[in-house]
């Protein structure tokens, strides 16, 4: 294993509330209703898909002309940065700060793989941004999760093979991008959404580089 790739909501921090809030902003404004169950079926997607998902079950998509779409897009991602100010170092998750010095510790590099375009910003503000080899700009992609688009620049980015690299994710599209990226895939999260990894964990404290190396090597093994 050279490398670890990560996804952000969910696996390095928790921001899944700020986009259900920031949505639930928007989907108020245009009258369509929104609860956490729609919010939890636009885990992995991009901004773009996750208001397309809104307006169809709102029976709105032809209503919205492009301008105003991006103009939704605009308020919810102001709503949203507004939110984010608030993160600080004490919003890691549990076991990431451990995790990604036990990583620098054996010179494994880091990646991540996040749809979220505001991703440099949050990391800065967790103070974990100089960890990461690389970040992947989501914007440059031509193909969302559960393509393996990102997961493959991340790689390439790394200047790492995707068959020496693992990758943590917490939903499911994320789980089948790593996979068709022929990455080992650690999924944190219950085990039947996560359908397809090769690590489930419960929680990301259950993460530690000597569980990563054991089912590593486990996965090799399978593999050949």
């Amino acid at each position: 294993m050279k490398a670890v790739i990560f996804d952000l909501d969910g696996v390095i921090t928790d921001t899944a509330e700020y986009h259900f809030l920031a949505w639930k902003h928007i989907a108020e404004q245009i009258d369509i209703p929104f609860d956490k169950g729609v919010n939890e079926s636009l885990k992995g997607i991009s901004r773009e898909e996750s208001l397309e998902s809104i307006l169809i079950l709102g029976g709105a998509e032809t209503k919205y002309t492009n301008a105003e779409k991006q103009e939704l897009m605009h308020q919810k991602n102001q709503y949203y940065q507004t939110l984010i100010s608030k993160l600080m170092p004490k919003d890691l998750l549990p076991g990431i700060g451990r995790l990604l010095c036990e990583l620098k510790g054996e010179n494994i590099k880091i990646g991540l793989a996040s749809s979220s375009r505001n991703a440099p910003e949050i990391l800065k503000r967790l103070e974990i941004i100089d960890d990461f080899h690389a970040i992947v700009d989501p914007t440059a992609l031509a193909n969302g999760k559960p393509d393996p688009e990102i997961f493959l620049t991340a790689a390439a980015l790394l200047g790492v093979s995707p068959a020496d690299c693992a990758a943590i994710e917490d939903a499911e599209a994320g789980i089948s991008a790593i996979k068709s990226a022929g990455m080992f895939a650690v999924g944190v999260g219950h085990e039947q959404s996560m359908l397809g990894a090769d690590l489930v964990v419960r929680n990301t404290c259950d993460l530690t580089l000597e569980l990563l190396n054991e089912e590593w090597e486990q996965y090799k093994i399978k593999s050949f």
